[in-house]
């Protein structure tokens, strides 16, 4: 996610042309088992365990299968139990670009001593507020009010139970081989917080524009057309090889710069570092990084609130051409990919059959040997993501193949539709009117194709939108999420705006903090919780499903739900090891029931007014599914749901969201491109003229390597 800059992915395209609770029931499985009235209340919190990726296949009576009952890989917990994230990105801790600060230091301090039992200042010049948790030492159940600082406290309050913590390469690595073990220290003091809070972390290698010291050189004449400006986040300034291209944004847009495109370039090419090689395992430039993410997974390799590490956020394509865009199933096909491969030997060991690399020659373009092996990583996964460009069309032009044996693969597109994609970015479509993408659901169907490629679960790792399209984005969006049966990340935890009336700022928590170009200028304003994102973020989630899940859905107002899920299986009532678990936020209200081949064993009231309900299977009537309806199904509602929801639950249960291949998801853009060109405005109509010209540079010249649709 470009920071400040929001819509900057779609002007890629448009030069590239483009509280009851329960605590009884009955013990009868094949009945409707109901509770209501006071509870237990339980003050624990269990700490987050291994995660691991399953691959579904097999035959028979307790074979997997994924989501839906699909063949989707997906995430489960040591007693293989299916597992839904729900998360949130936090950037606080990042070396971000803030107005003024080329090539200064980050604005809040990275010594975890300044956290102790205290928050630094908000700065008006910063995306987000500093990540706090003031009063960790108290335990978890801390005061989650606003402004009290208590970060963590206040996701968990929400239903959050995933983290994705972006962090800088440039403060990994501020000089050249040499890994920073202060910084290093203070993502270990938010990893404890989140442990604190029963929250995983996904660490996050985040970058935007490669780097915010992508610096217009002093004295240099810009082109015409080109306007001075400076990459975003991520690399360390001694990492920047900009082959003389100026710093600038083509037409005004920060997205097209010339000198973050061949910084880019020489990153793939592994570009020698000048200078002592130091702790770095080579002395390239992905080498450094390499070494960079083997610090991070050397010190949290055994830590399973860490559930894996994101190797590069929105990937851009490299090049030095004065238009700095490619064939984006070549960059992925020959740079991205191997690149990942490299990174994934070098965390795990996995060698896929290939010797290992001179330890002095590390980096094999050619893929002839596998990367030594720098850390242990095996019970964590490896979140990948695609070139960034896919953010403009809710499908990946990529050759989608498996590219590593390593089995704890999860992929994690971004999906932002209609907020990023051409029809709403470039063509200015609202959604209501897009004719492409043509539904919410498109953008995760390609993503689950994309994923059983690679044999990969699937983590969306970013959606959003602005506050005043949650009615209609956001709503679409979190939808989609529960047809595919796929977990995600909104994009982001808080936000500072200079709008008064938050409406430009696109986090759960929101500041006004007036000018954001006065140094020092401390935010004097409220932070403000938006009602409309704890309307459709703060939501029932099954959140361990035993078995199979197979459909949930959900009234966003009341928050009342219904899940559909199977398993022929049979689970101990009170054996919470191995039961479904279904977390209720404390907004949600109403009583708990158990329907078909489970019962209800209890529903745990927290302190913070959250409930968890525990709900064990009984197994098949016969001891395997029947070819007919399936008797190990059973059902789960929370808070009377109304039939909108049970009869929905009952219909994705009943037909899984279909996955989207590419060339079928290609078709479909080039067939709505096809329609605009015949209708629509005479400016409309020059523009898709103009997107259609150019995604030959884009798709390449020649056919669609995955094939035809």
């Amino acid at each position: 996610m470009l920071h400040r800059r929001p819509s900057a992915w779609a002007s890629v395209l448009a030069l590239a042309v483009v509280c009851l609770a329960v605590s009884s029931c009955s013990t009868a499985a094949s009945s409707t088992t109901t509770g209501s009235g006071s509870v237990p209340t339980g003050s624990g919190i269990a700490p987050p365990a291994f995660l691991h990726v399953v691959q579904p296949g097999g035959a028979g009576p307790g074979a997997a299968t994924g989501p839906g009952g699909t063949d989707t890989a997906y995430l489960a917990d040591p007693q293989g139990r299916q597992v839904l994230l729900h998360g949130v990105d936090v950037v606080g801790i990042q070396d971000n670009f803030y107005a003024g600060g080329d090539g200064k230091p980050a604005l809040y301090p990275y010594d975890a001593s300044a956290y102790d039992g205290r928050c630094p200042s908000d700065s008006s010049r910063e995306d987000e507020f500093p990540v706090c948790e003031v009063d960790a030492s108290s335990g978890p159940w801390v005061s989650t009010a606003p402004g009290s600082s208590n970060d963590l406290a206040q996701m968990r309050q929400l239903g959050f139970d995933v983290t994705r913590l972006a962090v800088s390469w440039s403060l990994l690595e501020p000089t050249p081989g040499r890994y920073s073990t202060t910084y290093i220290d203070r993502i270990a003091q938010y990893v404890s917080w989140a442990r604190q809070q029963g929250i995983y972390v996904i660490l996050d290698m985040h970058q935007d524009q490669y780097s915010r010291y992508v610096l217009p050189a002093k004295g240099q004449a810009l082109p015409a057309g080109c306007t001075r400006s400076t990459g975003n986040d991520g690399a360390p300034a001694w990492a920047v090889f900009t082959a003389g291209k100026p710093a600038c944004a083509l037409l005004g847009e920060s997205a097209l710069n010339p000198a973050s495109a061949a910084a880019t370039q020489a990153f793939f090419q592994n570009q020698t570092v000048p200078g002592p090689q130091g702790q770095s395992p080579g002395r390239g430039l992905e080498d450094h990084y390499i070494g960079a993410l083997a610090s991070l997974a050397t010190r949290f390799s055994n830590d399973p609130t860490v559930v894996g590490y994101e190797i590069m956020n929105e990937p851009p394509v490299g090049s030095e051409a004065a238009l700095p865009l490619a064939d984006l199933y070549t960059a992925s096909s020959t740079q991205l990919y191997p690149f990942y491969t490299r990174v994934i030997e070098a965390l795990t060991g996995v060698r896929d059959g290939r010797p290992t690399c001179p330890v002095d020659q590390p980096t094999s373009l050619s893929g002839s040997c596998a990367y030594p092996a720098l850390a242990h990583v095996d019970r964590q996964s490896m979140f990948y993501e695609p070139l960034g460009f896919r953010n403009l069309f809710d499908f990946s032009p990529q050759v989608s193949a498996p590219f590593s044996s390593y089995p704890n693969l999860v992929y994690a597109p971004h999906i932002y539709t209609h907020v990023f994609t051409a029809d709403a970015s470039f063509l200015g479509i609202p959604p209501g009117t897009s004719p492409y993408p043509p539904t919410y659901d498109f953008g995760y169907a390609t993503a689950l194709s994309e994923a059983q490629a690679m044999h990969s679960a699937v983590f969306v790792t970013e959606f959003g939108n602005p506050p005043s399209e949650d009615s209609t984005v956001l709503a679409g969006m979190t939808q989609a999420q529960q047809m595919a049966l796929v977990g995600g990340s909104l994009w982001a935890w808080s936000g500072n705006t200079t709008d008064k009336t938050l409406g430009s700022c696109w986090a759960v928590y929101c500041r006004y903090v007036g000018r954001s170009d006065l140094p020092g200028h401390v935010p004097t304003a409220a932070e403000t919780l938006l009602s409309s994102r704890v309307t459709y973020l703060s939501r029932v989630t099954p959140e361990l499903t035993a078995g199979t899940l197979l459909s949930y859905s959900d009234d966003p107002t009341t928050g009342s739900f219904s899940m559909v899920a199977s398993d022929p299986g049979a689970v101990t009532r009170g054996d919470r090891s191995g039961e479904t678990v279904v977390a209720v936020p404390p907004r949600v209200h109403g009583p708990v029931a158990v329907a078909g081949r489970a019962v209800l064993d209890t529903v745990v009231t927290r302190p913070d007014g959250s409930r968890m309900v525990y709900v064990a299977p009984t197994g098949s009537l016969t001891g395997s599914a029947s070819s007919g309806p399936r008797s190990d199904r059973y059902e789960i509602a929370v808070g009377s749901p109304p039939g909108s929801v049970t009869t929905r639950a009952t219909q994705q249960a009943a037909a899984p969201l279909p996955p989207i291949a590419e060339p079928e998801a290609r078709a479909q853009l080039e067939s709505a491109l096809a329609t605009l060109a015949a209708s629509g405005s005479v400016a409309q109509r020059g523009k898709v003229a103009e997107a259609t010209a150019l995604l030959g540079t884009l798709f390449g010249a020649g056919p669609d390597p995955n094939g035809t649709g």
